[in-house]
């Protein structure tokens, strides 16, 4: 057999040989990764915006063992009520039972029911042009309201807005969130921190920011009861109003400040260790506490907390990319409590249909649930006898 052409096999080898990279490409890869290590040294030696404290969180109740947290579908049936207000962050009815939500975008609707029971097409009641989120009647039928934005309102039948509070001790009530009113017309509310507003940083920093309030109706005057909160949340009275609950939902927990007897003026932990992070809280006709989890627990979030250096780093990014660290779970979660604090029951979504769950309300056989952006959307109800 001949032997092969020579300029044949050199053809193939030209064919089969790789090209180096030119000298333009290799001087373009190292000049980008010059300007990316330059970058992390230039990110590592920026100092954080925060000094962030060391907290070992309490492991988090399991879902799969038997026991009041157990997973279950009694959210998983609920229907929509209505979809005007995207983010119906709380829910209260008049004495006529129509109901009242307001929206992220400073809307407040109002949604009246039909004989059988069926909700009618949402109307707008008042524009506050900032966030309202906790509403409450008084005595006179003025709907209270705190604002994000705006502070402690009223507004009258007629949607007429006046402020009550946006101030206490001569400094700002930054981020006004949550609402009870008593019977002599107090009013009970949560600044939930000094941030002014919701940020990853203060959940990396893991110092407590928030505050309970009461305004008094007769002077027109604001006092603190209670400071060093961590993010200060949902406000509950007890059905005698001797204490009064606000949710801390950075650390998991209810605290109950106490407004009558032997403990007057004092506080301690009503419930510990939630399954998420508590939002809302409504008192139902039997003197038992529902609260909203507005997520369940993220287990970033409690690693960072045990390494403040991370946390210090976290705080460092843009908040734009933080955002999805901390966005609820799709686990639509809700838990009710005995006036002593133990915890009865939970009511699940976890195929996350209903998520993000700020508020649940007990009200004529109905558990009425309110979310907040990030969380589904509109407003929904599902039959208390799931």
């Amino acid at each position: 057999m001949p032997n092969k052409p020579v300029h044949s096999v050199k053809s193939n080898e030209g064919l089969n040989s790789p090209k180096r990279p030119s000298r333009k490409v290799r001087r373009v890869v190292l000049s980008l990764l010059a300007v990316m290590l330059l970058g992390i040294i230039i990110f590592s030696l920026v100092p954080s915006p925060i000094t962030p404290a060391k907290w070992i969180a309490p492991t988090g109740p399991s879902f799969k063992e038997p026991g009041p947290w157990q997973q279950n579908n009694k959210l998983s049936s609920a229907e929509l009520v209505t979809d005007a207000p995207k983010s119906p962050e709380f829910i209260t009815f008049d004495k006529e039972g129509t109901l009242y939500t307001g929206d992220s975008d400073g809307k407040i609707y109002k949604v009246g029911f039909d004989a059988d029971g069926n909700p009618q097409e949402a109307q707008v009641f008042a524009d506050t042009k900032g966030t309202p989120n906790g509403l409450k009647f008084d005595a006179n039928g003025d709907l209270i309201v705190t604002d994000i934005q705006k502070g402690l309102l009223s507004i009258n039948p007629s949607g007429s807005i006046e402020v009550l509070a946006d101030q206490v001790d001569g400094k700002p009530i930054y981020l006004a969130n949550e609402l009870d009113i008593a019977q002599d017309g107090s009013i009970y509310f949560s600044d939930t921190s000094n941030y002014g507003k919701v940020t990853f940083k203060e959940i990396a920093e893991n110092k407590p920011h928030g505050r309970l309030l009461k305004y008094d109706p007769m002077t027109k005057q604001t006092t603190v009861l209670l400071e060093g909160l961590y993010f200060a949340n949902g406000v509950a009275l007890s059905a005698d109003e001797d204490f009064v609950l606000v949710a801390e939902s950075y650390h998991y927990q209810l605290t109950r400040y106490w407004l009558k007897g032997t403990k007057k003026g004092t506080s301690d932990i009503f419930a510990e260790n939630l399954a998420g992070f508590p939002d809302n809280i409504t008192r139902d006709e039997h003197g038992q506490f529902w609260v909203g989890i507005f997520t369940t627990r993220i287990s970033f979030v409690d690693q960072m907390h045990r390494s403040p250096w991370l946390a210090g780093t976290m705080a460092k990014l843009p908040e734009s990319l933080l955002s999805g660290a901390s966005a609820p779970a799709k686990h639509g979660l809700a838990a009710v409590f005995s006036p002593q604090g133990e915890l009865i029951e939970s009511w699940h979504d976890p195929e996350g249909s209903l998520y993000g769950v700020t508020t649940a309300v007990s009200h004529n056989g109905y558990l009425y649930i309110g979310t907040a952006p990030g969380g589904s959307q509109g407003l929904h109800r599902v039959l208390l006898t799931k």
